[in-house]
């Protein structure tokens, strides 16, 4: 490769300014093989050039190999690219991100439920920023404001439990109807991928999930989130301990009497839906001398299986009425049953 002693080779990387190497320090590099097949050094100088290739970016582990590619572009006598050496991207221990630290692949984050719009913001920001504050951005703000100026020199970490939440304002962000579809592929995967119990069939009644999305939106933080909250709406018969029926400072005849009025006043509801289930069971409190918490919880469990769920009225509504009533029915059998 010609070179004169003493030379100097220089380029401007558009994100590190100037950057130059003694020619001197370099190495005659091979370019084509004993085969004939031509190196990467060589190949990617025609390649570009071929292509009509004016910026060149790429990251910054490539900065050594820059002199090589642009001593090429002189022997062959072509103009150069211009050239922006991107940071690179790291794992929490500084060092370049690697499998140890987790997924690396995008489609890996695709499979775990991460959105393709909050993946993007994530990256922007990793080595770039708007301003000083703005953490969300779009892909047309981005596609507006980017520029390498503020693209900064120094790797850039990445975080896991930011891009999380980040997932997670983007799914909030969501028309219920696009979540669901959305949804969708992960709730019906094979319980061992991580989709709801198979004992669920499908498909999937999208009416149904329709109604319940809005119900679990504000708790996804991702997609993959969907079938551990949704679960309890699909299923035919709840799994849970019945102790968890009993509050915590009741006893189980308080628990077994809260159960017997909730059926009771429900039975007889004309309409099913929030407003009413509220209005029938909060008089149910005062009845039984009890707070709301207290009835109300023991509700909560007994039509979801869990302590912690959506709100409750909505999702009684939801379930419908027979669901709920028979879930109610067999909480009281267990509870009865339940040697407590």
């Amino acid at each position: 490769m010609p070179r004169e002693p003493g030379e100097e080779i220089a380029v401007h990387d558009l994100i590190r300014g100037e950057v130059r190497w003694q020619t001197a320090l370099l190495d005659d590099f091979v370019c084509l093989k004993s085969d004939g097949f031509p190196t990467y050094h060589l190949a990617v100088v025609v390649d570009d050039h071929a292509m009509r290739i004016t910026h060149v970016l790429r990251a910054e582990e490539w900065l050594p190999s820059t002199p090589r590619h642009l001593l090429l572009y002189r022997a062959l006598g072509w103009k150069p690219p211009l050239f922006a050496h991107i940071p690179m991207i790291l794992g929490p221990d500084r060092s370049k991100l690697s499998k140890r630290h987790g997924a690396t692949s995008i489609r890996e984050y695709n499979r775990m439920g991460y959105l393709p719009e909050a993946m993007v913001n994530f990256l922007a920001l990793l080595g770039w920023s708007l301003d000083e504050s703005t953490e969300i951005i779009g892909r047309e703000d981005l596609i507006r404001h980017f520029s390498l100026e503020r693209v900064t020199k120094a790797g850039a970490i990445f975080n896991l439990e930011k891009l999380t939440w980040m997932n997670g304002v983007y799914i909030r962000r969501l028309p219920p109807e696009e979540l669901a579809q959305r949804l969708l592929p992960f709730l019906e995967r094979p319980q061992a991928e991580g989709g709801l119990p198979d004992s669920i069939p499908r498909p999937l009644d999208r009416g149904y999930l329709h109604r319940l999305v809005p119900l679990v939106q504000e708790r996804l933080r991702t997609l993959s989130d969907g079938p551990t909250l949704t679960d309890f709406f699909f299923l035919e018969e709840l799994d849970y301990d019945p102790a968890l029926l009993v509050p915590t400072g009741l006893d189980t005849p308080t628990t077994v009497r809260i159960l017997r009025g909730a059926l009771d006043a429900l039975r007889s509801l004309a309409v099913w839906d929030a407003p009413a289930l509220e209005a029938t069971l909060r008089p149910l409190c005062d009845a039984l001398g009890l707070k709301t918490g207290q009835v109300f919880g023991v509700v909560r469990v007994a039509t979801t299986g869990r302590t912690a769920a959506p709100p409750l009225f909505q999702t009684m509504e939801a379930l419908g009425r027979e669901r709920c009533l028979r879930r109610l029915e067999r909480a009281l059998e267990r509870l009865q049953a339940s040697p407590m």
